[in-house]
């Protein structure tokens, strides 16, 4: 499935029912390498960015020490992996993984690539993270659950590999997938 191209209802409907396979084009990776060139410089520089280089909600006019820009990232997953209850089947967390590539594909969110290269990864190898299906924070309501798909990034959390239920880095390893940093 090319991301660049629109998705409709019987394309979801295939995700939902079985594994996908997603291949991005030289244009969308030439999108994304730019928006992480950016903010890439924007940390380089110093410039205060939310969310980027400060800290969030009554924190934002704190400015993070550069070498403390991953640690501030790491804790913001851990301190949103909230939920609780029985995880959402593996059909909607392919759904979940399938859209946050495509929305990440448009190059507008100065995510790195490695980030996109992973979740392909995870949906190329059914690597599945476990996503509570009760709890969220804010209004957008979906930070607990994409939390939970993060920290399965870094290798935190569990992950549903070929049946099994592991901590991510064993499922990670497992099929060959490398956590982010």
């Amino acid at each position: 499935m090319d991301p660049s191209v629109q998705v409709g209802l019987a394309e979801l409907r295939q995700v939902y029912c079985g594994p996908v396979r997603l291949k991005l084009g030289a244009e969308v990776r030439v999108a994304i390498d730019a928006a992480e060139a950016t903010v890439a410089r924007m940390v380089r520089d110093q410039r205060v960015t939310y969310g980027i280089n400060t800290g969030f909600g009554q924190l934002a006019q704190t400015v993070v020490d550069p070498d403390r820009l991953r640690e501030l990232q790491t804790n913001l997953v851990r301190s949103h992996s909230v939920g609780v209850g029985t995880p959402l089947d593996d059909g909607v967390v392919r759904l979940v993984l399938m859209l946050k590539v495509l929305a990440l594909a448009r190059g507008r969110s100065g995510v790195r690539g490695v980030l996109v290269d992973t979740l392909m990864q995870m949906l190329d190898y059914e690597v599945y993270p476990l996503v509570p299906s009760k709890g969220s924070v804010g209004a957008s309501g979906d930070l607990a659950p994409l939390a939970h798909l993060a920290g399965a990034l870094i290798g935190e959390g569990r992950v549903r590999y070929q049946g099994e239920v592991l901590p991510a880095s064993e499922g990670l390893a497992a099929a060959g997938i490398k956590p982010i940093e």
